[in-house]
């Protein structure tokens, strides 16, 4: 059997394909190849040749762009040979990192056909909680509600990332509570940006330094910080405007092309915001940005000026 796993999940992905690997025993080879370095061409003479040494060879095949888009690059009449009558001593397994393949190739029909396919999407934010509270079952993490509320908050929806953060905490001898949640488990870029810029934007001045200082403690540079809140800001004006022309959410996600989960945080920030103040923000970003680039300003200061500005002139 030969199988196609594409999807976001490459935590689920690598699971799947050690078990298939798994199936064939101690007597087998697994051969990895990445098409982002190596040609198909490369990868169908090995695929095309028995195994020397073992009973099985699997041979994985990884970021097989030739499903989604683009026209083929190789011969495909010995991929098309191979599936229709296998060598059963090698096992195929194409991966990609998409949402779906192009159903209308040819290739991806034959696949299809002839081969075992599953798609493994990154989990909702809905199911985050309850596949993170299964696997502290699994692994006898004592946790409270409130930890794992917020661990469920700070993990992305990746189930590798989730595992690998929970095989951390399972080392901790002690019922985790939120305290130990936060020494724990450390925020990414992406959460620590929002929490200042919500800071910001909603006047809690205390709270941006005080995250604007961990962030700096962790070697992000002000420059860095400035371009992510613009972007974060832009994106607070875009979904205030559509909120003024009465979209709703669902909407609002659909014509930004952004995450559901993302948008519904966003309306709960910007609902009783005036939009001349995210212009302002902006407009003391920008200014902020240019005085870092001419020399003006060293960059710590003028990060600093620039979250007092806000404190004195925009709030």
């Amino acid at each position: 059997m030969n199988y196609l796993f594409y999807g976001k999940d490459n935590g689920r992905i690598q699971k799947e394909i050690t078990k298939v690997i798994a199936q064939y025993g101690d007597d087998c080879d697994s051969v990895v190849y990445d098409l982002n370095t190596v040609k198909m061409g490369e990868v169908m003479g090995d695929l095309m040749t028995p195994p020397f040494f073992h009973a099985h060879k699997v041979i994985i095949v990884r970021h097989c762009d030739f499903l989604v888009s683009g026209s083929l690059d190789f011969d495909i009449s010995q991929l098309e040979s191979f599936l229709k009558e296998p060598i059963l001593e090698n096992t195929l397994i194409l991966t990609h990192e998409s949402e779906k393949c192009d159903s209308r190739k040819k290739i991806v029909k034959l696949i299809h056909q002839t081969c075992r396919v599953k798609s493994f999407q990154n989990l909702e934010e809905r199911d985050k909680r309850s596949y993170a509270a299964e696997k502290c079952r699994e692994l006898g993490i004592s946790i409270t509600q409130e930890a794992l509320s917020r661990l469920t908050e700070r993990l992305n929806r990746d189930t590798a990332m989730i595992d690998l953060q929970l095989e951390k905490l399972a080392c901790y001898p002690l019922e985790i509570n939120a305290e130990a949640m936060d020494a724990l488990i450390s925020r990414e870029i992406e959460d620590n940006v929002f929490e200042l810029s919500e800071a910001i934007l909603k006047g809690k001045f205390k709270k941006a330094f005080h995250t604007y200082k961990d962030m700096i403690s962790l070697s992000n540079d002000p420059v860095y910080l400035l371009a992510v809140i613009a972007s974060q800001m832009r994106f607070y004006y875009q979904v205030k405007v559509c909120l003024m022309q009465g979209m709703s959410e669902e909407r609002i996600a659909s014509y930004l092309k952004a995450h559901p989960y993302r948008v519904k945080l966003t309306v709960q920030i910007v609902s009783n915001i005036e939009i001349d103040k995210i212009m302002k923000i902006l407009d003391a970003v920008l200014t902020c940005d240019l005085d870092i680039k001419s020399g003006k300003r060293e960059k710590y200061l003028a990060f600093e000026m620039f979250m007092i500005q806000c404190q004195e002139e925009i709030v």
